[in-house]
């Protein structure tokens, strides 16, 4: 009967210090996500280099490109656009719906409202990824994980 209580009270050790380490994680996770979104714009919103978007990929209304960058076949391309935390799940819809129109087709999405909002969109048997977040003051960022062919 000793060892059983043992064990128990080990199990339930083990498990608060795995729920009070993930929780550490996730506070410091989603403080990171928004460590810039009260700050003034100047340094955030402005396009770096001379940046080039992906064949046939067009960036929605309404957004400034930023940055692209290319690891072999596989872009990501950075742009913002106007938008406050409370907006990043409809900016991600509105953008996931605009890129419908370029032959994309939504095939998922997540979200931590107010930290960031994520979605997957494919064409032609390609998934890309959609992420928004807070840039600065009054600006979000959309990144765009664009797989080439």
């Amino acid at each position: 009967m000793k060892n059983l209580v043992r064990l128990l009270v080990g199990v339930v050790v083990l498990a608060v210090l795995a729920f009070v380490g993930w929780r550490v994680f996730e506070h410091f996770d989603q403080q990171d996500k928004i460590k810039n979104a009260n700050k003034s714009c100047t340094t955030f919103d402005v396009p770096s280099g001379s940046s080039t978007l992906p064949t046939g990929f067009t960036l929605p209304s309404g957004q400034k490109l930023l940055t692209v960058q290319k690891t072999g076949k596989t872009s990501v391309v950075f742009a913002s656009l106007p938008g406050e935390r409370s907006d990043l799940v409809s900016i991600r819809d509105r953008v996931a719906s605009e890129l419908e129109s370029q032959g994309y087709k939504r095939t998922g999405s997540d979200q931590e409202p107010t930290f960031e909002a994520d979605a997957t969109v494919s064409k032609n048997g390609v998934d890309d990824t959609i992420n928004v977040r807070p840039l600065c003051s009054g600006k979000a960022v959309v990144r765009y994980t664009i797989h080439g062919s």
